[in-house]
């Protein structure tokens, strides 16, 4: 499972100069209106869009493409697809003229679909791009080309029970600190839980100096891997304390994690947003709280993975700068909204985390405040080999094994692999 969680450049430069301002109070016809007399194509008579295979996302994105149907007449048909089946398949259908103009993926996928020749570069302006985080456009970029429109952006932060933790830890001491009082193992009661999987890891990994890929001015630099540096055997001494002191229990998984806080028996858990309901259901909602990850001893607030599931359109499109035009149109302020309001998910446009319906939802802020915090999960097919590794060399921390022989073992693992792939 990855985590998480020809484009437009064909449309020309023409085509891109009369495309329509996506200012947020105008409508799509009001935008039609403006376009100078015969610069756009033709509409079509309909559009086709790949969609996760989740009802209620899919229902939100449905009221959604509804919207863009009477606004322009033209019809859009949704596809029902699983992310994993969606590569494959565009590679069959598009050339056969029965896949979609624009899909539905998370951003990690973008280095593999760029590869393999399945996306193509946007050509957008600055002013259609300056909404969207920072974090999100890095996302997907690829090679030094933009590659779809970020929809939706999650992380890893802390939900606590107020019952048992009144206030969050700002700092990883308030947070070590609230282990040490409440974790009681041999009733199954604890202060704090993570999981040793590098998702959740990567925190502490990264806080101390240890990174994924070295950066280059054309993206990421798959052959500097950076998690067996100083700072990495540092950060990953400081993941495996906790398993060493009892404090987080070996035989931890996202399962055992879950029902335990459910029971009232965890007092910060690790996790994602995926949990708010669940939890909320469980120990009722107003005793839920999220908060971002704590300030390390370094005064550095601790990192985490974002994921941004994001559209593409696709090579195969006859009708390009339409699809284009229903991309602008879902991930519009009004629209990313909507979803939100819908499903939960948050947007991947700056203004909108810190709007009043998100900031100002204490089950929701704390995440939105750690995307900030955060760095984009690599798009790279190279980070495969990466997960593959760092979760074994995980679990070989939670269980005792030599903190430094184990990162560097990994990273041996995974340059060897990344040698096989290229």
């Amino acid at each position: 499972m990855k985590y998480h969680y020809g484009l437009i450049a064909t449309g020309c430069l023409l085509l891109m100069a009369c495309a329509p301002d996506r200012e947020e109070e105008a409508s799509v016809e009001d935008r039609d209106n403006t376009e100078s007399e015969g610069a756009e194509p033709d509409k079509p008579d309909q559009l086709h869009m790949w969609i996760h295979d989740n009802d209620e996302q899919a229902n939100a994105i449905e009221d959604m493409a509804s919207e863009y149907t009477e606004a322009t007449g033209i019809e859009v048909q949704l596809t029902r697809m699983n992310y994993d089946d969606q590569a494959e398949n565009i590679a069959l259908d598009g050339p056969a003229g029965t896949g979609p103009d624009i899909y539905f993926k998370p951003h990690d996928y973008t280095g593999e679909l760029a590869v393999q020749s399945l996306a193509e570069p946007l050509d957008l302006d600055e002013e259609q791009l300056e909404r969207f985080t920072p974090e999100s456009l890095q996302a997907m970029t690829y090679e030094g080309e933009l590659y779809g429109l970020p929809f939706v952006s999650e992380t890893a932060a802390l939900l606590y029970n107020v019952e048992l933790v009144e206030e969050a830890p700002e700092t990883i001491e308030d947070l070590l600190l609230i282990a040490e009082e409440l974790t009681d193992a041999g009733n199954d009661e604890y202060g704090f839980l993570t999981v040793p999987i590098y998702y959740y890891s990567h925190s502490f990994i990264t806080g101390y100096g240890g990174y994924i890929f070295g950066e280059n001015e054309s993206g990421y630099d798959v052959g500097d891997v950076g998690l067996a540096n100083d700072g990495a055997i540092e950060g990953a001494k400081r993941f495996q304390s906790l398993f060493e002191d009892g404090l987080i229990p070996s035989s931890i998984n996202p399962e055992i994690q879950d029902g335990l806080f459910a029971e009232g028996k965890i007092g910060v858990s690790h996790t994602g947003p995926w949990n708010i309901n669940p939890y909320g259901e469980a120990i009722g909602e107003e005793n839920l709280r999220s908060a971002p990850l704590p300030v390390l001893e370094n005064g550095e607030p601790a990192s985490s993975l974002v994921g941004f599931k994001s559209w593409l359109l696709s090579p195969y499109s006859e009708h390009q700068y339409w699809a284009q035009d229903l991309m602008l149109h879902l991930t519009s302020d009004e629209q990313n909204m909507s979803y939100y309001i819908a499903t939960g998910e948050m947007p991947a446009v700056s203004t909108l985390l810190e709007a009043p319906e998100i900031a100002d939802d204490e089950l929701m802020s704390g995440f939105a405040e750690q995307i900030v915090n955060g760095e984009p999960m690599p798009n790279v097919p190279e980070i495969d080999p990466v997960f593959g590794a760092m979760g074994d060399a995980m679990l070989f921390l939670a269980d005792g094994e030599d903190a430094e022989e184990i990162m560097t073992e990994a990273v041996e693992q995974i340059q060897q692999d990344i040698d096989t792939m290229n």
